[in-house]
């Protein structure tokens, strides 16, 4: 063997393999130790950093007006909900919601809390809907006649059949990253709170998050460990040894471990997204580990006479390049989706996957070796003897001799797939919607469509309106303002109602005029609205208009539901409002601006295409760059991406084809895919620049001694790959689910592309980083 600084490397590291097993472990417990502090942030606002100013609006908006992020439970009896048996249940259920851990027992509303504005000879009463016991027959009629005449609820409290009403509970803030424990807490109480003839649902935003946690949770016990196994049992074919099973386990354990440590470590948030992380790392992480047990069997039975030693170095003279160099580029495709990302899940998902794909490097290169040195030189039945092939590269050869014959057909297929795939990037749509996180049989899903079905719905979207000077708001040209942007946004597609505090003077101002419907308006006297409060204040709680209008009643509060949560819907919303605005708003006299949930998601939602294309732009410069300096080739780094580049081309025609959103899962497939698919290109061509360009075989010999050894390898690599991102394929998590099945299909077109496309165009094309020998 030659004396080279890579020789005199691995010396030292077999040399010192007890130390580094040590060293090894300490760093994996040291960072796994960690593991118990990592908190899940599953809110919607999660994916804004605290910096924005979008995100800065909405805190400040949900501060000045009390707004929250509610649990919604509907009560549905299709014989209809006034009568005397399911307003007691509206009661019963109100209060028993305040005595669960997390609810803010003053922010409950239902028709049992809630009040009704009626008109007397002394100006205003606000009184309950009804007293629970008084309760008969007879009263129950008479809410269901209130309700009829107080528009306010109707459609937001009560639908408008009169079969469904909603009870709305927020949380306290000191339970703001506890909604599971809250959703835990209610759903097991609405389990054992049974009523004949009545259902009960509960979802709203609160809900989703706090299912989400639980969700991902279960989902995770059941996908890592299913990895877990996929991969060992791929070991166990490729080299039939314990050690080929157990030592690339070990590195696999370290990099999920440590990358998951110290994103506890350093309190970074478990988002949705990063659920997919630990199976992610499992099947990226075991390729190196792959690739060096079949270089050590096939050295073992190539060389019988080498020690324990010799032969560890020479395994890893010949594979520190080739891993290094395909870990760098996977490093990059993760940073790339941290570099162009603006949302923190996917940007830490990028980091702290990146800081796993190096980890694995750096046990690949020092605990595998080091592992090593611990047993005896071990021959694999799958490697008999250097000429003899097992049944895998027995394959690998057949498809070599394929390649070989039919060199400009295979290139002419990849032009196609070219072209195609370039009709399927125009195609790409941006959508989200959170419901879509959960399957459709899930109760979360089937009670979010009841409500928003049959109320007004469960989506916000919230409008601040300022004014200059306190009591502004009571100008009536102001309120008019107000009105008519109500109307207009209520024609908007998915909007179905509003409330302001303009709902509250129009419905004052009918109850001291005789409850006359004609005076359902906004009377001219700013002194008389004015007055409208404090004769309420007089028998009502005047905190009741808390949500809607401030302390001094400069600005107000204006919210729409709508009953879709999806950005495609969200945005004609936020952008037709918009349009709205800046035409009859934003003056010196009063000014309104959005927020609320449709207007952050589609903020943030719609950075998302951008955010895509960027990263995949940086994944492949990287990887073009690296590729070429290490090959020393442009044409080295060109072919390089070739394979990876037709595989998200490829993948962009299937989701056009299967009408699949580019959404928060699946946006960073392209980055993730050229990563990690670059490994089959990068193995490819430091192989055939070996065999050719070092030791001066023909093509032929070339692509014989090829395809039956690294081609017997990264056909393995391969199905780590393809079934380890496969595994998201099961999982609960459907965002999970897409972004599996993308990265598998885009691995198998990479790993085909590099066993087929490659290769042609060497054959055809003979650059001159082949043809140069040094022998």
């Amino acid at each position: 063997m030659k004396t080279t600084k890579a020789h005199k490397f691995f010396n030292w590291v077999t040399s010192y393999s007890k130390p580094i097993l040590i060293l090894s472990f300490l760093v994996f417990v040291a960072s796994v130790i960690s593991l118990p502090k990592l908190t899940k942030d599953t809110r919607y606002e999660a994916f804004l950093p605290p910096q924005d100013s979008v995100l800065i609006q909405r805190n400040q908006l949900k501060e000045t007006f009390g707004l929250k992020d509610p649990m919604v439970i509907a009560i549905k009896n299709e014989r209809g909900i006034f009568n005397e048996q399911s307003l007691h249940i509206v009661h019963d259920l109100s209060e028993k919601l305040k005595a669960i851990p997390g609810i803010d027992p003053d922010q409950v509303r239902s028709l049992s809390t809630e009040n009704n504005v009626v008109g007397t000879d002394f100006g205003l009463l606000v009184q309950p809907f009804f007293e629970v016991e008084e309760l008969n027959a007879d009263q129950a009629r008479s809410v269901s006649e209130a309700i009829d005449n107080f528009e306010l609820y109707r459609g937001s409290l009560v639908s408008e059949d009169k079969t469904t009403t909603l009870v709305i509970a927020e949380m306290l803030d000191s339970y703001n990253l506890k909604q599971h424990e809250v959703y835990n807490s209610i759903q097991d109480f609405l389990e054992d709170f049974k009523h004949e003839g009545h259902d009960f649902y509960l979802a709203g935003e609160g809900a989703v998050s706090g299912y989400l946690i639980k969700y991902i949770d279960e989902d995770a016990m059941r996908t890592n460990p299913f990895a877990g196994l996929v991969i060992a049992l791929i070991l166990i074919f490729a080299y039939r040894t314990v050690r080929g099973v157990v030592i690339p386990n070990l590195m696999v354990l370290a990099s999920v471990g440590i990358a998951l440590g110290l994103m506890a470590f350093f309190g970074v948030d478990f988002y949705v997204i990063t659920n997919g992380l630990p199976v992610v790392l499992i099947a990226i992480a075991v390729a190196d580990g792959i690739h060096i047990m079949g270089e050590y069997y096939e050295l073992a039975a190539k060389y019988p006479r080498l020690n324990q030693k010799e032969l560890v170095i020479k395994t890893m003279l010949s594979m520190w390049r080739p891993i290094t160099i395909t870990s760098i580029t996977t490093i990059a495709g993760f940073l790339s989706i941290a570099f162009s990302s603006y949302m923190p899940p996917m940007a830490f998902f990028g980091i702290f996957g990146g800081i796993g794909v190096a980890t694995a490097l750096v046990y690949a290169l020092f605990m595998i070796p080091s592992a090593l040195m611990l047993l005896k030189p071990q021959r694999s039945k799958a490697f008999k003897s250097a000429d003899t092939l097992d049944v895998f590269g027995r394959l690998m050869v057949r498809l070599g001799n394929a390649v070989y014959k039919k060199p400009k057909t295979i290139i002419a297929l990849a032009i196609a797939i070219i072209v195609l795939g370039i009709f399927g990037a125009l195609k790409l749509q941006v959508n989200e919607d959170r419901i879509a996180n959960f399957q459709k049989d899930e109760p979360i899903v089937q009670a979010d469509a009841i409500i928003n079905n049959r109320t007004e719905g469960t989506s916000y979207l919230d409008i601040l309106i300022e004014t200059p000077n306190n009591e502004d708001i009571f100008k009536p040209e102001n309120l008019r303002k107000i009105e008519a942007l109500q109307r207009h946004v209520e024609t908007l597609p998915k909007v179905q109602g509003s409330t302001s505090i303009v709902d509250f003077v129009k419905k004052m101002n009918q109850s001291v005029n005789e409850d006359d419907k004609d005076f359902y308006s906004i009377p001219d006297n700013e002194a008389l609205i004015s007055q409208f409060f404090l004769l309420y204040s007089a028998s009502g709680d005047p905190t009741d208009f808390d949500n809607y209008v401030d302390y001094d009643y400069r600005l107000a509060n204006v919210r729409f539901r709508s009953n879709s949560g999806e950005y495609l819907d969200e945005r004609v919303i936020v952008e037709q409002t918009q349009r709205y605005l800046d035409k009859n708003f934003n003056t010196s006299e009063i000014k309104a601006t959005q927020s609320g949930k449709l207007a952050l998601d589609v903020h943030w939602i719609g950075k998302l295409g951008q955010s895509h294309f960027v990263g995949a732009a940086i994944a492949l410069l990287v990887v073009l760059i690296v590729a070429a300096l290490s090959f020393r080739s442009m044409a080295g780094g060109v072919l390089t991406i070739v394979p990876v580049l037709i595989s998200v081309l490829f993948i962009y025609t299937v989701m056009g084809v299967l009408n699949i959103w580019l959404a928060v899962g699946t946006s960073m497939f392209a980055a993730i895919a050229i990563g990690v698919g670059v490994d089959f290109a990068v193995h490819t061509v430091d192989r055939f620049k070996h065999l050719l360009a070092e030791k001066g075989l023909s093509l032929q010999q070339a692509f014989q001694e090829f395809f039956k050894s690294a081609g017997r390898a990264l056909l393995f690599n391969f199905l780590a790959l393809a079934l380890g991102f496969g595994v998201l394929m099961t999982s609960s998590v459907p965002p999970l689910n897409q972004f599996g099945f993308l990265v598998a299909v885009a691995v198998m077109v990479s790993f085909i592309g590099s066993m087929t496309l490659l290769p042609a165009l060497i054959l055809v094309t003979k650059p001159k980083l082949f043809f140069t020998s040094k022998k």
